[in-house]
């Protein structure tokens, strides 16, 4: 027997026991969207552009933040770096103001060291002054003029720096006197010990030849002289400014040595004192006449820069005081 059925297609058309025609969907029908259906994920204000072109905008706004963000950061980067140059240069200026006064000082006493450290000192300070008020270059930073804040303290800062500024010129001025200073006084106090050794020998020897009392007495004041000059040259060079009475009191008394070294040896009908004819007085007379020689040529040295050294001594004090 031949079996003659087919199974029903896609379109076919079956009736349901009452009768009624029903028509068989396939099953890609039933899965596809209808044009009402929303897009699950899309923005309310973007909604109506396809999702592709949502993406767009929304990176392109992302872009955009981000490109805000890195401009205020490097602004906050940059406002921070000016701070730390800022204070970075006015920590400097302290720690210089303190290391000119210290030169200013050491240079007062001839070291030529000093002046190096003085002259470095100065131009460093003036260089970081004048950035902080105007802008420039701040160690490898470029950065603009302070703040309006602080511009009223630099300018009165600015006030005080022109007189320091001017005295550390003027002391940098005597850079040469004041070093031959140092050099003069040092050559005094070098020689000093070995005049003072003749001059007590001289007085000795005097004392137990007998000699007069006049002679004696010379003998005696050679060694208090010798103690004296040093003494005084000394404090020349130490002080804050140049005492007049005592550079005449060291002009008086170089002079006095040298006479009195000259009565010992030849006579003085002035002073009335013999010359000497111990043949040992005479040589300890000669060795000191030549030591007094480079005595006198260092003292020479003090008292024919004396106004020099009193404009210098002015100009140092003001600085460190």
């Amino acid at each position: 027997m031949t079996l003659n059925s087919k199974l029903p297609g896609p379109s076919s058309r079956m009736q349901d026991p009452a009768g009624e025609t029903l028509v068989a969907h396939t099953v890609m029908d039933v899965d596809e969207p209808t044009n009402e259906e929303e897009i699950p994920f899309a923005l309310p204000i973007l909604g109506r552009y396809p999702v592709t072109k949502q993406l767009k905008i929304l990176g392109g706004a992302l872009l955009l933040t981000m490109l805000v963000i890195a401009v205020v950061v490097y602004r906050d980067d940059r406002q921070s770096t000016y701070g730390t140059a800022y204070i970075a240069a006015a920590g400097d200026m302290g720690m210089l103001s303190q290391r000119l006064a210290k030169a200013s000082s050491l240079a007062l006493l001839g070291d030529p060291m000093a002046f190096a450290q003085l002259r470095s000192s100065r131009d460093t300070f003036a260089t970081n002054l004048d950035r902080l008020t105007s802008g420039g270059e701040l160690g490898n930073t470029s950065v603009p003029p302070s703040p309006p804040a602080v511009q009223p303290q630099l300018a009165t800062l600015t006030h005080a720096w022109e007189k320091t500024d001017k005295n550390a010129a003027r002391l940098l001025e005597m850079e040469k006197n004041l070093i031959s200073l140092g050099k003069d006084v040092a050559s005094i106090n070098d020689k000093n010990p070995q005049l003072l050794e003749l001059s007590e020998q001289i007085a000795a020897l005097k004392l137990q030849s007998s000699a007069g009392s006049r002679e004696i007495a010379a003998a005696n004041q050679l060694v208090m002289l010798t103690q004296r000059i040093a003494k005084n040259a000394n404090a020349l060079l130490v002080g804050d400014a140049i005492d007049s009475e005592i550079a005449f009191l060291l002009g008086k008394d170089t002079n006095t040595f040298r006479d009195l070294v000259n009565a010992l040896s030849k006579g003085s009908d002035e002073r009335r004192i013999a010359a000497t004819s111990d043949a040992a007085i005479k040589q300890k007379l000669a060795e000191l006449d030549t030591s007094f020689s480079e005595y006198r040529t260092a003292v020479g040295g003090i008292l024919g820069n004396l106004q020099r050294l009193v404009i210098a001594k002015q100009a140092g004090s003001q600085i460190f005081r």
